[in-house]
């Protein structure tokens, strides 16, 4: 591991370029080689926390692929966590949302692309970090990259979900979630307008799922490749990728089917000679009364359940709009005393926090939330209002609005 003064040696900062909550994203050069480079510098105070985010730096290290922004070099100094992504032509992608004009297709095949990336980073152990605009790099040749993968997105931001806020933030502009669903469904619309009336539905109805959390990554996934129209050909090329079986199996395999044929063969002879022989109970059993009836409504009962599990109606693709935000989803609570103990929390203090600390005392506390930009004497990106005064008794689930500083 290097130190901080290796660190200070070898890489010079040219430009600022993101203030993030414990640390910043700087551009800078490799002394040594010349070589431009990205500096992921942040904090982390409590010492298991540091020595896992290294463990997770290290394991992030070991995998390069066109999805990520590749890592050169890691380490820690006096508290300070460091990492040293290769430079590319482009920016964030959270600085280029005004200017960067995005076809409806063209967000899909994003989304698709980096689901795929999520897909992979499942396969091989690695945490769900987040694909929000805030984590997402975009060449100058329109090619998105995931900067920081070593460190769990929080909830809202990552997998499916997080995918449905990035087609959000493309639509609307804005790195800011909106917990109004119909608002959703409406920028969603806009989005897709390129698209044809039913694929643009069926796009408006798989994103809306997803922002709240209604489907899986893998469903997400799969109808999105339906509605850009990539072909079951290259679906099974691409999965066959992750597990294809060996030649030696594969042929084992071949050669186990004449022999079940065989024997599945002999087993139908066998039923056929059975089936044709008179059963001894039943020439005993004519001659005796019927005893016992089954219970007619015993039978209408399991008839109508097993039409009901079997026959279950296919959902609506259009979803019925709703009030939930984006990074509070909520969760069936389970029955018991233990669900009623859980319901019930207070209202934490989110004046002089920064945006994402409010945002992650809220969901730590059980509260959905909304929150608002204005001008403020206050320091810039720190709240200054909450509509909750702190240490009001709340049920799982209940709304905060907060306002955040835009300085004056």
């Amino acid at each position: 591991m290097n130190n901080l003064a290796n660190l200070a040696n070898r890489y010079r900062i040219v430009q600022p370029l993101k203030q993030m909550t414990n640390g910043q994203i700087v551009r800078g050069k490799d002394v040594t080689s010349e070589r431009d480079v990205l500096l992921y510098i942040f904090q982390e105070s409590d010492a298991l926390a540091h020595e896992e985010v290294l463990r997770w730096m290290r394991k992030a290290s070991q995998i390069s692929n066109e999805f990520f922004m590749q890592m050169l070099d890691f380490g820690s100094e006096e508290g300070t966590l460091y990492a040293v992504l290769r430079a590319e032509s482009g920016s964030l992608l959270s600085d280029r949302l005004n200017d960067v004009e995005i076809t409806g297709n063209k967000a899909l095949t994003y989304v698709h692309e980096l689901a795929i990336a999520i897909r992979e980073a499942q396969l091989k152990q690695q945490l769900a970090y987040s694909v929000d605009v805030n984590n997402l790099w975009i060449t100058d040749h329109g090619k998105l990259r995931i900067m920081n993968r070593w460190t769990e997105g929080s909830n809202g931001r990552r997998g499916a979900p997080g995918l449905g806020l990035l087609l959000y933030q493309l639509a609307a502009k804005s790195d800011i979630p909106t917990s109004s669903m119909s608002a959703y469904s409406f920028e969603m619309g806009l989005l897709f307008a390129d698209m044809a009336e039913a694929k643009r539905e069926r796009a408006v109805a798989l994103a809306c799922k997803a922002y709240e959390g209604l489907c899986t990554l893998e469903d997400f996934r799969l109808e999105l490749e339906i509605i850009l129209g990539i072909s079951g050909e290259k679906r099974e090329l691409h999965d066959q990728s992750y597990a294809k079986p060996s030649t030696f199996s594969e042929k084992k395999a071949i050669r186990k089917w004449p022999l079940i044929a065989f024997a599945g063969v002999c087993v139908l002879v066998l039923v056929l000679f059975l089936s044709m022989r008179p059963h001894e109970d039943y020439a005993n059993d004519a001659k005796k009364p019927t005893t016992a009836m089954t219970d007619p409504a015993s039978v209408s009962t399991s008839v109508e359940d097993s039409s009901k599990s079997s026959a279950a109606p296919t959902p609506d693709r259009t979803l019925t709009p709703s009030a939930k935000p984006v990074d509070a989803q909520n969760q069936p609570s389970p029955a018991g005393d233990s669900a009623e103990q859980d319901d019930h929390g207070v209202v934490p203090d989110l004046v002089n926090r920064t945006k994402e600390e409010a945002e992650k005392m809220a969901l730590d506390a059980g509260l959905r939330y909304e929150f608002f930009l204005e001008s403020s004497s206050a320091a810039q990106g720190t709240v200054f209002k909450q509509d909750i005064p702190p240490g009001t008794a709340i049920h799982n689930g209940d709304r905060i609005t907060f306002w955040v500083s835009k300085g004056l």
